[in-house]
């Protein structure tokens, strides 16, 4: 073992040695320089003795770089750094997700749900009827576990993948709102007296229909392949290009506790949320230069235009600002709901029900279907037009959007007895949920601005407006009360919230919004509006 005297002396003569050779070559240098009468093979041997010099004065400099330090300097070098806190990754393929969970107050609200994303519904429901404090489940972003990856294949292309499933933190449940739909099968929501005033009777929890419906990745399932110049294609489960520009142009990023269109996927999904996401879907994107394209086309499973989909955007990014434009069109798009007490009780007839039948399967029902597989559905054929845009002016970033859907009775009907996403079974469909002659619109409007109050702290406003036309028939024509959900609508949505950055992987937030509904977007509503301050956590990894 070498001590540190023996280190000193060793180290010695490596410098000694060093210096010696490195006086040769200067000398030998001198002499090329100077002796310009030497022949040329001796200047070639000079410059051989030169390299060889050279040769040994770099071994001799590895050895050295090889030694041990001396104890003191060991003890005087930094610690060495600690990992870097990036994502976990290996071949390829990265594991990633979030946990968001806080505590609400909301004034009319419901009984929290184990299956629907949310928890609790954030702006104004029918089913909203008592107060609520208590756990509440990703305010801010959807609760999930990622796999991901990309990874070169040959000059420039990568094979990318992406597998998500979105998951209720508080219960531990796979995210499934359909199952929270059919949690309410059969149970009373509304008044049970002819005319108001009347009994208010509901025991419904928090449901709702989503994209999220309990498959195992229920968020994201696709494959495909990338290339900087030529863009990226994906098949399979995923976003909807509209649901893209949602998330990218709410002011709130689509929290669920505090943005409209972020918690229901109506405008995402083009009309009806099951749309937010479209299985069976082809997918392009593409950037050149400031400007960037999309298209996506979803297949049926068969033949035909029924049941397709098909969205496009054209968008660019500029230094101050950002823009897309979609389009949209859904055959066959469905809207599902709980099933009523009256519709449990002829689950066991035939979808089809011979003439002269005997009691109780006089009308068609759910064909022997499950009760906790069975749905209602409305079915629309449904067109979309939308600009969304985004400015940066200093340090605050403000967001403008407007959205335009269309919505006929489908050209070709879904029969009772039609499965929906998730394995539900849809055992009584409305093919005509539109009065002949008339057109059903939706209009969203929605602005906001976010704001760094300092570098880890975000405050951000919001306003989301959503108009229904009038499209009922007959006596009711042109009715902008609430004595038909037909009658034309208004839904106003005011929220703020502040997001503190405690550091790159976990977030503390605190917010709330205010919800108020007229006309026919509040038909059978015992409450009108909604508050719901929420604070919560959430962590990254």
């Amino acid at each position: 073992m070498l001590n540190s005297n023996t280190l000193a002396t060793t180290t010695g003569k490596h410098r000694r040695h060093s210096a010696a050779l490195a006086a040769a070559i200067v000398a030998a240098l001198a002499m090329v320089a100077s002796s310009t009468a030497l022949a040329d093979p001796e200047l070639d041997a000079l410059k051989k003795q030169v390299q060889e010099l050279q040769l040994k004065i770099d071994a001799l400099a590895k050895q050295q770089a090889q030694a041990p330090a001396p104890a003191a300097a060991v003890a005087a070098a930094p610690a060495a750094k600690a990992p870097t806190d990036g994502a976990i990754s290996l071949y390829g393929v990265t594991l990633s997700g979030a946990l968001d969970v806080g505590i609400s107050y909301i004034n009319h609200g419901a009984p929290i749900s184990d299956y629907f994303g949310a928890g609790t519904y954030s702006y104004i429901q029918k089913f909203n009827t008592r107060s609520y404090f208590g756990g509440t489940e990703n305010g801010l972003s959807q609760s999930n576990i990622t796999l991901s990856g990309e990874k070169e294949i040959m000059n420039g292309w990568s094979g990318v993948f992406r597998l998500q499933t979105a998951i209720n933190p508080l219960s531990g449940n796979i995210s499934d709102a359909l199952k929270s739909l059919t949690n309410n099968n059969g149970k009373p929501c509304g008044y049970t007296g002819a005319a108001v005033p009347a009994n208010w009777n509901c025991t419904y929890t928090t449901g709702a229909d989503s994209s999220v419906d309990g498959e195992l990745f229920n968020s994201a399932a696709y494959v495909g392949l990338s290339n900087k110049q030529f863009g990226t294609i994906t098949l399979g489960r995923q976003n909807g290009l509209l649901a893209d520009g949602v998330a990218k142009y709410d002011p709130m990023a689509a929290a669920q506790a505090f943005s409209v269109i972020g918690i229901s996927g109506t405008a995402g999904g083009g009309g009806d949320t099951e749309n937010r996401r479209l299985d069976n879907s082809l997918k392009y994107n593409a950037q050149f230069g400031t400007m960037h394209v999309g298209a996506q086309y979803q297949f049926n499973g068969s033949s035909g235009s029924a049941g397709t989909a098909v969205q496009v955007v054209v968008g660019g990014v500029f230094p101050s600002m950002s823009f897309d434009a979609f389009y949209a069109k859904k055959e066959q798009a469905i809207a599902a709901g709980s099933l009523s007490a009256a519709q449990v009780t002829t689950l066991n007839c035939p979808f089809t029900v011979a003439a002269g039948a005997a009691a109780p399967c006089t009308v068609a029902g759910g064909g022997g279907t499950a009760n906790d597989k069975a749905l209602s559905g409305t079915i629309t054929d449904n067109t979309t037009f939308a600009f969304m845009t985004q400015w940066n002016v200093g340090k605050w970033k403000l967001f403008g959007s407007y959205e335009h859907i269309q919505f006929h009775n489908p050209d070709t009907t879904l029969p009772a007895g039609s499965a929906t996403i998730g394995g539900y079974v849809l055992a009584y469909v409305n093919n005509a949920s539109i009065p002949a002659g008339q057109s059903k619109v939706f209009q969203f409007t929605w602005v906001g601005a976010k704001y760094p109050l300092t570098p880890q702290l975000d405050w951000t406003l919001a306003w989301y407006r959503q108009e229904q036309t009038a499209f009922a028939a007959g006596a009711n024509a042109g009715c902008n009360d609430n004595r038909s959900a037909q009658c034309s609508g208004l839904l106003n949505a005011y929220s703020t919230d502040l997001v503190y950055k405690a550091s790159k992987r976990f977030d503390v937030y605190g917010g709330a919004m205010w919800s108020g509904v007229k006309g026919g977007l509040s038909n059978g509503f015992l409450n009108t509006s909604e508050l719901n301050p929420t604070v919560g956590v959430r962590f990254t990894f």
